[in-house]
């Protein structure tokens, strides 16, 4: 059964293990290789580090186990944005446990706590124009792509994103 719950700073070192081999899977081809294989591991977990030691107010972080084994993460930012509300910063599964619904569950478990704590009923995302998986994974949920951009990667790489866009966080729950 998995388990949904607010990130203890336990859940560090795993969290910042995942996100790594997450952006190894999906972002092979678009970011530097040799980053990928070895800076990406030290940079995230720098990243994450530094996001337990010192939280701002409106972060939040959510684990979803089973038996002890992390199977995904979300980090939100309530109220990030004035126009946009909520930044759903990180949203990230277990390449062996993508299709079982562990991001569907985290997804929908931060739009309760947006409804709950954010005074702004939107939240928005910043994505990869190349991850069309993860783009259709958000089409369902009901976001809008609303913006292209360039993003800068810790490496240096720029790449091209797509920022969506919920106007209200209900519409993620509908689901």
């Amino acid at each position: 059964m998995i388990t949904i719950k607010p990130a203890q700073s336990i859940d560090q070192n795993a969290i910042a293990q995942l996100h790594a081999t997450s952006w190894q899977a999906v972002y092979a081809g678009l970011l530097d290789e040799q980053y990928l294989s070895k800076g990406v591991f030290s940079e995230r977990g720098t990243i994450w580090q530094h996001r337990f030691s010192q939280p701002s107010a409106n972060q939040r972080i959510f684990v979803a186990s089973e038996q002890k084994k992390l199977l995904g993460f979300i980090c939100i930012y309530l109220d990030q944005s004035d126009a946009q509300g909520t930044l759903i910063e990180n949203l990230h599964v277990d390449t062996g446990t993508k299709g079982k619904g562990v991001g569907k569950a985290l997804l929908q478990h931060a739009a309760r706590v947006i409804q709950a704590e954010a005074s702004h009923n939107g939240a928005y995302l910043e994505v990869l124009s190349q991850n069309v998986s993860a783009q259709r994974f958000y089409d369902y949920f009901g976001g809008n792509p609303v913006l292209s951009q360039q993003w800068q990667a810790p490496e240096g790489s720029l790449v091209d994103e797509l920022v969506y866009q919920w106007e209200q966080i209900a519409t993620i729950l509908e689901r």
